[in-house]
Protein backbone atom coordinates (compact mmCIF):
# COMPACT_ATOMS: atom_id res chain seq x y z
CA UNK A 1 0.00 0.00 0.00
CA UNK A 2 1.09 3.46 -0.75
CA UNK A 3 2.16 5.52 1.87
CA UNK A 4 0.15 8.63 1.69
CA UNK A 5 3.28 11.37 2.66
CA UNK A 6 6.47 8.94 1.28
CA UNK A 7 9.80 10.43 1.06
CA UNK A 8 7.58 14.15 1.77
CA UNK A 9 9.36 16.78 3.53
CA UNK A 10 7.06 18.09 6.31
CA UNK A 11 7.61 20.79 9.62
CA UNK A 12 6.11 19.53 13.20
CA UNK A 13 6.41 21.90 15.64
CA UNK A 14 5.44 21.12 19.60
CA UNK A 15 6.60 17.68 18.32
CA UNK A 16 7.82 16.24 21.66
CA UNK A 17 4.40 15.90 23.21
CA UNK A 18 0.93 15.77 22.87
CA UNK A 19 -0.81 16.50 19.90
CA UNK A 20 2.83 17.55 18.01
CA UNK A 21 3.63 14.20 18.98
CA UNK A 22 0.97 12.24 17.81
CA UNK A 23 1.55 14.09 14.20
CA UNK A 24 4.83 13.77 14.06
CA UNK A 25 4.72 10.14 14.63
CA UNK A 26 1.84 9.00 12.61
CA UNK A 27 3.73 11.23 9.60
CA UNK A 28 6.78 8.77 10.28
CA UNK A 29 4.64 6.00 9.98
CA UNK A 30 3.22 7.94 6.52
CA UNK A 31 6.91 7.54 4.95
CA UNK A 32 7.46 11.29 5.30
CA UNK A 33 10.60 12.80 6.32
CA UNK A 34 10.69 15.67 8.91
CA UNK A 35 12.07 18.93 10.48
CA UNK A 36 10.92 18.38 13.88
CA UNK A 37 11.03 21.57 16.22
CA UNK A 38 10.61 21.92 19.91
CA UNK A 39 10.83 23.89 23.23
CA UNK A 40 12.54 21.19 25.33
CA UNK A 41 15.21 19.79 22.84
CA UNK A 42 16.08 17.10 25.11
CA UNK A 43 12.87 15.41 25.02
CA UNK A 44 12.93 15.88 20.93
CA UNK A 45 16.42 14.34 20.89
CA UNK A 46 15.15 11.53 23.16
CA UNK A 47 11.97 10.89 20.78
CA UNK A 48 13.82 11.56 17.34
CA UNK A 49 17.40 10.99 17.64
CA UNK A 50 17.61 7.77 16.33
CA UNK A 51 14.98 8.17 13.63
CA UNK A 52 16.18 8.42 10.25
CA UNK A 53 13.53 9.63 8.76
CA UNK A 54 14.04 12.77 10.79
CA UNK A 55 16.37 14.54 9.05
CA UNK A 56 16.35 17.75 11.74
CA UNK A 57 15.86 18.35 15.44
CA UNK A 58 15.32 22.09 16.50
CA UNK A 59 15.74 23.98 19.99
CA UNK A 60 12.34 26.25 19.19
CA UNK A 61 10.92 29.12 21.39
CA UNK A 62 7.63 30.11 20.03
CA UNK A 63 7.83 33.24 22.26
CA UNK A 64 11.18 34.26 21.14
CA UNK A 65 10.57 35.58 17.38
CA UNK A 66 14.38 35.01 16.88
CA UNK A 67 13.69 31.10 16.59
CA UNK A 68 11.53 31.29 13.71
CA UNK A 69 14.37 31.38 11.57
CA UNK A 70 15.52 28.28 12.76
CA UNK A 71 12.84 26.08 11.36
CA UNK A 72 13.45 28.34 7.76
CA UNK A 73 17.30 27.41 7.80
CA UNK A 74 16.01 23.82 8.52
CA UNK A 75 14.58 23.31 6.02
CA UNK A 76 16.69 25.34 3.33
CA UNK A 77 19.48 23.27 4.64
CA UNK A 78 18.02 20.29 2.91
CA UNK A 79 17.48 21.60 -0.16
CA UNK A 80 14.27 20.39 -0.79
CA UNK A 81 10.87 21.66 -0.71
CA UNK A 82 8.35 21.23 1.74
CA UNK A 83 4.84 19.52 1.51
CA UNK A 84 3.13 20.58 4.94
CA UNK A 85 4.13 22.85 7.63
CA UNK A 86 1.80 21.84 10.94
CA UNK A 87 2.73 24.43 13.74
CA UNK A 88 0.87 22.89 16.79
CA UNK A 89 2.76 25.50 19.67
CA UNK A 90 0.15 26.95 21.95
CA UNK A 91 -1.39 26.94 25.22
CA UNK A 92 -0.32 29.52 27.81
CA UNK A 93 -1.86 31.29 31.05
CA UNK A 94 -5.31 31.84 31.80
CA UNK A 95 -7.22 33.94 34.22
CA UNK A 96 -10.75 35.68 34.49
CA UNK A 97 -11.19 38.71 32.75
CA UNK A 98 -10.44 41.13 35.57
CA UNK A 99 -7.11 39.38 36.33
CA UNK A 100 -5.15 38.70 33.49
CA UNK A 101 -2.02 40.76 32.86
CA UNK A 102 -0.91 42.54 29.46
CA UNK A 103 2.22 40.09 29.67
CA UNK A 104 -0.17 37.32 29.96
CA UNK A 105 -2.62 38.68 27.07
CA UNK A 106 0.98 38.75 25.14
CA UNK A 107 2.27 35.62 25.83
CA UNK A 108 -1.20 33.29 25.27
CA UNK A 109 -0.96 35.57 21.51
CA UNK A 110 2.57 34.72 20.92
CA UNK A 111 2.32 30.85 21.66
CA UNK A 112 -0.85 30.28 19.48
CA UNK A 113 -1.02 32.88 16.81
CA UNK A 114 2.15 34.71 15.94
CA UNK A 115 4.01 31.25 16.42
CA UNK A 116 1.51 29.41 13.86
CA UNK A 117 1.78 32.92 11.22
CA UNK A 118 5.64 33.38 11.69
CA UNK A 119 6.61 29.53 11.19
CA UNK A 120 4.49 29.54 8.25
CA UNK A 121 5.64 32.37 6.94
CA UNK A 122 9.10 31.90 6.90
CA UNK A 123 8.81 28.51 5.47
CA UNK A 124 6.87 29.97 2.39
CA UNK A 125 9.38 30.03 0.31
CA UNK A 126 10.21 26.56 0.57
CA UNK A 127 6.66 25.01 0.07
CA UNK A 128 6.05 23.34 -3.42
CA UNK A 129 3.23 23.21 -5.63
CA UNK A 130 0.31 21.58 -4.23
CA UNK A 131 1.30 21.98 -0.48
CA UNK A 132 -0.32 22.25 2.53
CA UNK A 133 -0.60 24.18 5.83
CA UNK A 134 -2.36 22.42 8.57
CA UNK A 135 -3.30 24.80 11.87
CA UNK A 136 -4.09 23.69 15.19
CA UNK A 137 -7.33 25.85 16.33
CA UNK A 138 -9.42 24.47 18.85
CA UNK A 139 -13.52 24.57 19.96
CA UNK A 140 -12.78 27.15 22.21
CA UNK A 141 -11.76 29.77 19.46
CA UNK A 142 -15.32 29.49 18.38
CA UNK A 143 -17.12 28.62 21.93
CA UNK A 144 -15.92 30.94 24.41
CA UNK A 145 -15.76 29.04 27.67
CA UNK A 146 -15.14 31.37 31.17
CA UNK A 147 -11.46 32.07 32.20
CA UNK A 148 -9.76 31.44 28.93
CA UNK A 149 -10.28 34.70 26.72
CA UNK A 150 -7.23 34.99 26.22
CA UNK A 151 -7.08 31.84 24.83
CA UNK A 152 -9.96 31.53 23.11
CA UNK A 153 -9.18 34.92 21.36
CA UNK A 154 -5.99 32.81 20.02
CA UNK A 155 -7.76 29.98 18.63
CA UNK A 156 -10.21 32.38 16.99
CA UNK A 157 -7.66 33.98 15.43
CA UNK A 158 -5.97 30.73 14.24
CA UNK A 159 -9.05 29.44 12.48
CA UNK A 160 -9.30 33.20 10.41
CA UNK A 161 -5.69 32.82 9.65
CA UNK A 162 -6.18 29.07 7.50
CA UNK A 163 -8.81 31.40 5.58
CA UNK A 164 -7.04 34.33 5.13
CA UNK A 165 -4.20 31.94 4.14
CA UNK A 166 -6.43 30.17 1.20
CA UNK A 167 -7.62 33.89 0.14
CA UNK A 168 -3.73 34.61 -0.54
CA UNK A 169 -1.89 31.61 -1.31
CA UNK A 170 -4.10 29.69 -3.52
CA UNK A 171 -2.69 30.82 -6.40
CA UNK A 172 0.51 28.97 -5.55
CA UNK A 173 -1.14 25.80 -5.11
CA UNK A 174 -1.01 26.04 -1.66
CA UNK A 175 -4.02 24.83 0.75
CA UNK A 176 -4.57 25.86 4.62
CA UNK A 177 -6.91 24.61 7.16
CA UNK A 178 -7.56 24.18 10.63
CA UNK A 179 -8.32 21.45 13.23
CA UNK A 180 -10.13 22.42 16.38
CA UNK A 181 -9.92 19.68 18.79
CA UNK A 182 -12.38 18.89 21.66
CA UNK A 183 -11.55 17.65 24.96
CA UNK A 184 -8.08 15.73 24.15
CA UNK A 185 -5.92 13.89 26.41
CA UNK A 186 -3.17 15.79 26.74
CA UNK A 187 -0.90 17.15 29.22
CA UNK A 188 -3.48 20.50 29.46
CA UNK A 189 -6.33 17.91 29.71
CA UNK A 190 -4.77 16.38 32.94
CA UNK A 191 -4.18 19.57 34.23
CA UNK A 192 -7.60 20.73 34.16
CA UNK A 193 -9.28 17.86 34.96
CA UNK A 194 -6.47 17.76 38.23
CA UNK A 195 -7.16 14.36 38.67
CA UNK A 196 -10.83 15.02 39.67
CA UNK A 197 -12.89 12.28 38.07
CA UNK A 198 -16.25 14.24 38.75
CA UNK A 199 -15.12 16.55 36.31
CA UNK A 200 -13.43 13.46 33.84
CA UNK A 201 -17.01 11.69 33.71
CA UNK A 202 -18.57 15.17 33.38
CA UNK A 203 -16.99 15.90 30.78
CA UNK A 204 -17.39 12.20 28.73
CA UNK A 205 -21.01 12.71 29.67
CA UNK A 206 -21.59 15.53 27.40
CA UNK A 207 -19.27 13.72 24.36
CA UNK A 208 -21.96 11.59 21.87
CA UNK A 209 -18.79 9.25 20.83
CA UNK A 210 -18.64 8.47 24.64
CA UNK A 211 -14.42 9.36 25.42
CA UNK A 212 -11.99 11.85 25.64
CA UNK A 213 -10.41 12.16 22.42
CA UNK A 214 -6.62 10.61 21.83
CA UNK A 215 -3.81 12.82 20.15
CA UNK A 216 -3.60 9.98 17.27
CA UNK A 217 -7.29 10.66 16.36
CA UNK A 218 -6.20 14.07 15.68
CA UNK A 219 -3.18 13.33 14.31
CA UNK A 220 -5.11 11.24 11.62
CA UNK A 221 -7.03 14.28 10.43
CA UNK A 222 -3.78 16.43 9.99
CA UNK A 223 -2.58 13.43 8.20
CA UNK A 224 -6.02 13.97 5.41
CA UNK A 225 -5.72 17.48 5.74
CA UNK A 226 -1.27 17.77 4.90
CA UNK A 227 -1.57 14.89 1.84
CA UNK A 228 -3.28 15.18 -1.41
CA UNK A 229 -6.37 12.80 -0.14
CA UNK A 230 -7.69 16.05 0.89
CA UNK A 231 -6.54 18.22 -2.29
CA UNK A 232 -9.98 19.67 -2.68
CA UNK A 233 -10.11 21.74 0.93
CA UNK A 234 -9.17 24.56 1.62
CA UNK A 235 -10.06 27.60 3.86
CA UNK A 236 -11.67 24.88 6.00
CA UNK A 237 -12.06 24.20 9.82
CA UNK A 238 -12.15 20.48 10.74
CA UNK A 239 -13.77 19.81 14.49
CA UNK A 240 -12.39 16.94 16.26
CA UNK A 241 -14.85 17.08 19.21
CA UNK A 242 -16.55 14.06 19.74
CA UNK A 243 -20.07 15.93 19.37
CA UNK A 244 -18.90 17.94 22.09
CA UNK A 245 -20.36 21.31 20.47
CA UNK A 246 -23.07 19.36 18.57
CA UNK A 247 -24.71 18.38 21.95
Amino acid sequence: MDKSLDKQLCVVTAASHGIGKAIAQRFIREGADLIVADIDIDAAKQVYANNSQVVDIVKFDAANADDFDKIAEAVKKTGRKLKAVVPVVGGGPNHPISDITPAEFRLVMDLNVTSSFFTVQKVLPYMSDKSAIVLISSIAGFQGGKNAIAYNAAKAAVRSMARSFTGELAERGIRANAISPGPTETQGFTDFVQGNDEIRNGIISQLPIGHIGQPSEIASVALFLASDESSYVTGAEIIADGGFTNR
